[in-house]
């Protein structure tokens, strides 16, 4: 099993950080194979709202986003963690949500699998808010 911690804190080591390295370190513990990415050490462009993704199934932003799609796809379980700012995520987690648009359109426009080859895995997600 494989585990992807999705961090979207700007602050590195603060009780978002030390949530999430829990709970890799359970996934870990237990097994499976884990892996976090750092929202903050990326270059993600907002979403443009251009509507390729619509047409394609994929955006057309190449960025650091590319990478996250491929991660999310090789991945069994999915672990979000943000603290709240102003009622919500972090901008960080925010823009690799609205990017995720081209997971939704290949599913419920195209009517493809949204994670590839392995759309036919259940993926579980947990969130994590400090």
């Amino acid at each position: 099993m494989k585990v992807l911690g999705i961090a979207g804190s700007p602050r590195r080591g603060g009780n978002t950080d030390l949530l999430l390295g829990e709970v890799m370190r359970g996934a870990a513990s237990r097994g499976a194979e884990v892996k976090t990415i750092v929202l903050n050490a990326l270059k993600i462009t907002p979403c443009q709202h251009c509507d390729a993704c619509l047409e394609k199934g994929r955006c057309k932003e190449m960025d650091d986003m590319q990478m996250v799609y491929g991660e999310m796809e090789d991945a069994d379980r999915l672990v979000l963690a943000s603290p709240i700012q102003f009622m919500g995520v972090t901008a960080q987690m925010k823009a690799m949500i609205d990017r995720c648009q081209a997971l939704w359109a290949r599913k419920y426009i195209l009517k493809q699998p949204p994670l590839g080859k392995g759309w036919w895995r259940i993926k579980f997600g947990v969130v994590c808010q400090a």
